[in-house]
């Protein structure tokens, strides 16, 4: 009996050894074949704040030009009978990238230069104001005005003043040209200042005609003295 006891405690311990062997392996192999955490899972994890200068809002930014208001914009006026002022005005322009305005009158001046002595005297005595055929668009928008006329009697022409008198200089830059004989500004400068009231004048340029084939040179070195640009 105690025999039979004892095997039977042995069979009991075989089959016990044998379950807890067979829960370990199934627990080994279950872990082995966990598949693995799909880098979508792991992508979405937080992660640090990144530097904002490397987003693409901030690249567009800090590529934008910093801008500093809007851009001066200058005028130049000018009253020409010969075409020598005219000259002048369209040098101006462009190394200045000015607008060009034409003073013409409604009445247009006579060819005949003696007769418009005549009548640039006559004028003047009579401190006329002819009218003007057109007027200047978007007056406000420029801040910088050279103004341009030969001399006529010592003085602008009448059209000139008319002009002036059509807007408000104030704060505006004010810039003379002439172009004359022999005289220069005359007694012009004078007038200018009367007729444009507020503006700021700076120094002239006044060219005779045996210095205009020169105009190229003598505009530019003015111009840079001007220092327009600031």
């Amino acid at each position: 009996m105690k025999k039979l006891f004892s095997v039977l405690l042995a069979i009991i311990l075989i089959f016990s050894l044998a379950a807890c062997s067979g829960g370990n392996t199934s627990s080994g192999e279950n872990a082995s074949s966990q598949p693995p955490v799909p880098s979508s899972t792991s992508s979405s994890a937080p992660s640090e704040t990144p530097d904002s200068s490397e987003t693409p809002d901030a690249d567009v930014s800090a590529s934008q030009p910093e801008t500093s208001g809007e851009e001066v914009k200058i005028l130049v006026a000018y009253f020409s009978w010969s075409g020598n002022t005219q000259q002048m005005a369209e040098i101006i322009a462009q190394q200045t990238g000015a607008d060009l305005f034409e003073i013409v009158t409604v009445t247009p001046y006579t060819d005949d230069y003696n007769e418009l002595l005549d009548i640039a005297r006559q004028e003047q005595s009579d401190g006329a104001r002819p009218e003007l055929n057109a007027q200047v668009e978007n007056w406000d928008s420029y801040d910088t005005v050279f103004i341009g006329y030969p001399n006529w009697w010592s003085d602008a022409p009448m059209a000139v003043y008319t002009f002036l008198e059509s807007y408000d200089f104030t704060g505006k830059t004010l810039i003379p040209f002439n172009t004359s004989a022999s005289g220069g500004f005359g007694r012009s400068l004078t007038g200018i200042e009367e007729s444009a009231a507020g503006a700021t004048i700076l120094e002239g340029l006044d060219l005779t005609e045996g210095g205009l084939g020169d105009a190229q040179s003598r505009v530019t070195a003015w111009l840079d003295s001007l220092d327009l640009n600031g």
